[in-house]
């Protein structure tokens, strides 16, 4: 009878599964094709190529992968559940993370650039010709970058458009320093050479004022990833040793209850932390 009643459940939810595949599977193919649409954006900013078929399988074995090794390596299903959802989300943060490191090394170039502008205004080229020599003598990204917004010049593109794409593209606080010291220099008529040095100077100083946060917050974040491993290392070596230690928390539901006020408070500090010891800058 058991084996009856089992037999009819699994052919229920096989049923269930085979009726309701096709709008998974649109939905899958929606889901794929968001990503997909957004990855392209960034990566045609970073002027990176961009294969399709790839990002999707990355999109589809990234779960898979990480699932099944969290699971076989720890024996615990709901480590593979973690691990299926960082797989899930992994794609987007690597994207998210080379889009964020080319904008660092864009603002840590911006300031040589800046100065090889001021040696080319010097020299008695113009601006527009200062723009091909930072694209032709810079590494990238900045060279992609002046690069662009000179392509952009020479098709007609007027400057104030030109730099306003240019902030788009890289945003930030020096950046818009930067378009805006161009155009009021370019607007009142006044020395730009001049302008670009004291603007370098200025970035100069707003780059150690960043690193000094960084170090002086760096403690901070050291200190909340410590607390916030250290419950969880705990646990670990204490259930390796006897599993019955958390007997109470796993089958009482009072100690049920008092696990899960653990690991909200667990949460709330590292989120705490984390807010804390942010950089404002």
């Amino acid at each position: 009878m058991p084996l009856v009643i089992y037999s009819l459940m699994f052919g229920s939810a096989a049923m269930l599964g085979l009726a309701t595949y096709p709008p998974i599977a649109e939905r899958i193919r929606q889901y794929l094709r968001r990503r997909v649409d957004e990855a392209r954006v960034h990566f045609d900013d970073m002027f990176l190529d961009f294969s399709v078929r790839k990002f999707q399988g990355l999109h589809l074995a990234a779960p898979a992968v990480l699932g099944l090794v969290g699971w076989i390596a720890s024996g615990f299903w709901v480590i593979g559940l973690i691990g299926v959802a960082i797989g899930v989300a992994l794609p987007k943060m690597l994207v998210k993370y080379m889009h964020k490191s080319r904008r660092a090394k864009f603002q840590n170039q911006l300031v040589d650039g800046l100065l090889l502008l001021s040696s080319c205004l010097r020299a008695g080229l113009s601006m527009i010709q200062g723009f091909g020599v930072v694209a032709e003598e810079m590494p990238p990204p900045i060279s992609q970058e002046f690069g662009l917004l000179l392509k952009e010049l020479r098709m007609g593109v007027s400057l104030e458009e030109g730099l306003e794409h240019f902030k788009v593209r890289m945003p930030s606080d020096d950046s818009n320093l930067f378009c805006t010291a161009v155009l009021v220099a370019r607007e009142t008529g006044g020395d730009v050479t001049a302008v670009f040095v004291k603007l370098v100077s200025t970035l100069r100083e707003r780059k150690k004022i960043k690193e000094r946060i960084k170090t002086l917050t760096f403690m901070a974040k050291m200190q909340g990833i410590v607390m916030a491993m250290l419950p969880v290392v705990f646990c670990y070596v204490v259930y390796t040793m006897d599993k019955n230690h958390f007997t109470f928390f796993l089958s009482d539901p009072t100690g049920r209850m008092l696990l899960a006020g653990v690991v909200a408070l667990e949460a709330v500090g590292c989120l705490l932390f984390m807010r804390f010891s942010r950089s404002p800058l």
